[in-house]
């Protein structure tokens, strides 16, 4: 008996998805003639088009693949023979992907291990998996030569000493752009200066508020509004503080980001906190003290 190939796909299709794809890929033209707001807005517009194009497309093929269908059933029907429906660009995509044995065949490569009524198939790996493996072969050889053997590509400890030579040289360069500070730190005293503490108050609320809450109650860092402080409670124990830091509990050096006179100003906003007690402050810390 014959047997009639079925088309999954009639070739008129193809004009379909080429109107999808012209549609779709418009857009990407005209972001080079709009300004932001216009091109974020005629992105999503033609998303959505070229969403429901595709959609119709969709559907136009399942139509005509329907109809091509019933033409050729009709058309065994009328000349006597099998109608086998031929196989699709996918399916044989998967099957050269995979490698498989076709379920006539399996007799072929089963072995002879017998467990409890379950035979085993001598497949092989499938061709995409056994490329994907040499892939990270070659790619692993690469990586070690690179990042082993040559300077190409710096390790994770070259490229953090990297990064901080890098952000010392922006700081040095930020430093020297910078206005001259008259401030000498060897003249730091505790003030309640209105502009000193107005200006303290604001590189308190965008640096130091993140860990010790604009209120000072404290959060990762401690409360800075009592009397209990764990590296000295006097001015020039703040500023200290301030200046080097204390890198065991977490306090970074702020002497490559805040100018001496921007750091007593900090200073003396700290030390203006002291009886204010916020609301869900947290306990004190270290030892009390009374000066000042």
């Amino acid at each position: 008996m014959k047997k009639l190939k079925l088309h999954p796909v009639p070739k008129q299709s193809k004009w379909v998805l080429a109107i999808a794809m012209i549609l779709f890929g418009s857009g990407a033209q005209a972001q080079g003639t709009a300004d932001n707001t216009t091109l974020v807005l005629a992105m999503v517009v033609l998303a959505l088009v070229a969403i429901v194009v595709l959609m119709v497309a969709v559907y136009a093929l399942q139509v005509l693949n329907k109809v091509v269908r019933m033409e050729e059933e009709r058309q065994a029907r009328e000349k006597g023979i099998e109608l086998v429906p031929a196989e699709s660009m996918w399916q044989k995509f998967l099957k050269v992907a995979n490698r498989r044995v076709e379920m006539e065949k399996e007799e072929s490569i089963i072995l002879d291990h017998n467990y409890d009524g379950i035979r085993e198939l001598d497949n092989h790996l499938p061709p995409w998996w056994t490329y994907l493996f040499y892939v990270t072969i070659v790619f692993g050889f690469f990586y070690v030569m690179a990042y082993h053997f040559t300077d190409t590509l710096p390790l994770q400890e070259e490229e953090y000493e990297i990064e901080m030579a890098e952000a010392a040289a922006m700081a040095q360069a930020r430093m020297a752009a910078a206005p001259e500070d008259a401030f000498d730190e060897a003249d730091l005293v505790l003030t309640d200066d209105p502009d000193i503490l107005a200006s303290g108050a604001k590189i308190f609320n965008q640096q130091c508020a993140v860990c010790h809450k604009t209120d000072g109650g404290g959060s990762i860092g401690p409360n800075l509004t009592d009397d209990y402080w764990l590296h000295g409670g006097d001015i020039q124990s703040v500023y200290s503080v301030i200046k080097n830091g204390v890198v065991e509990k977490g306090m970074i050096s702020w002497s490559a980001m805040l100018s001496p006179s921007q750091m007593r100003d900090v200073s003396n906003y700290v030390k203006s906190l002291k009886g204010t007690n916020p609301p869900g402050a947290k306990a004190p810390q270290g030892e009390l003290y009374e000066g000042e």
